[in-house]
């Protein structure tokens, strides 16, 4: 379920900044990828995509078990991701010879969804 506010057209633009809707409105994405423990340990895997993720200034929300790391991703100071920070995330999974699989949802609102929780 979202908690998406009701569309209203006379929104005022300090409004539409506040609930981050209209040109305020910030996107994000849910990722997973898989680690081949045989590579790197699972907690060096995480620091690792981490260190990548704060060198970006974004943010991850999110974590692991067994060999599997899954969370969203979104900028870490108010603003939006893009198709582009998209691809630079998984050319940076694929270029990890640790990472077995990985899998970019599309580009969701980072305060209303959708996605999965």
């Amino acid at each position: 379920m979202t908690l998406q506010p009701a569309p209203h057209k006379n929104r005022s633009r300090r409004l539409r900044k506040k609930l981050h809707l209209g040109e305020f409105q910030e996107l994000g994405f849910t990722l997973t990828f898989s680690v081949n423990l045989q590579q790197k340990s699972f907690d060096d895997a995480l620091d690792d995509w981490i260190d990548y993720v704060e060198s970006q200034g974004w943010g991850f929300g999110g974590g692991g078990s067994d060999h599997q790391i899954k969370g969203y991703l979104t900028q870490v100071d108010s603003g939006t991701l893009t198709e582009s920070d998209r691809e630079l995330v998984a050319q940076w999974l694929t270029s990890q010879s640790w990472v077995t699989a990985h899998q970019l949802d599309p580009l969701s609102d980072a305060w209303y969804g959708p996605r999965e929780e």
